[in-house]
């Protein structure tokens, strides 16, 4: 019986070492909304090409009203790019709008408040909470800083 132990582990140490390197727990973790949120600039919003805020498309201080332009913090292929949004704004909330926002007609949005600090996954929220709005996910073309009274829709 002995020698069946001895034999076992033996074959243990020998599979372990065939099958390489077992990886550290230092190993670099994925990064997260909640990683980005900590280490964005105070009074800035962010949105991201990707869920979990991974590949920033930009950051805005100010209001930014056509992400497809050529001016302001967002510009040309950011419009609809958007699967994630960060909001490290002072005291704000950031209303995103599914087309330029010309303030002239009816322009569904869902907002970011500064309390939920960021929408790790757009895919999940709809303009205005209805899907017949269609998803904000790669659906953002504008966004502008406003009061909370000014949102009808949170993103979640």
């Amino acid at each position: 019986m002995r020698k069946l132990s001895a034999l076992a582990v033996g074959a243990v140490f020998i599979g372990a070492g065939l099958a390489g390197p077992v990886p550290s727990a230092s190993a670099a973790a994925a990064a997260t909304c909640a990683d980005n949120f900590e280490s964005a600039v105070a009074g800035y919003m962010y949105a991201y090409d990707g869920a979990n805020c991974v590949g920033q498309l930009g950051r805005a201080f100010g209001n930014d009203q056509d992400w497809s332009d050529s001016a302001s913090s967002f510009q040309g292929s950011d419009t609809n790019k958007a699967s994630s949004v960060l909001n490290k704004g002072n005291h704000q909330e950031v209303k995103f709008f599914a087309s330029p926002n010309t303030g002239s007609t009816f322009n569904p949005h869902i907002c970011l408040t500064r309390a939920e600090g960021f929408a790790s996954n757009l895919s999940d929220d709809y303009f205005m909470k209805d899907s017949v709005y269609g998803s904000a996910n790669n659906s953002i073309s504008a966004h502008i800083w406003v009061d909370r009274t000014a949102c009808s829709a949170l993103a979640t």
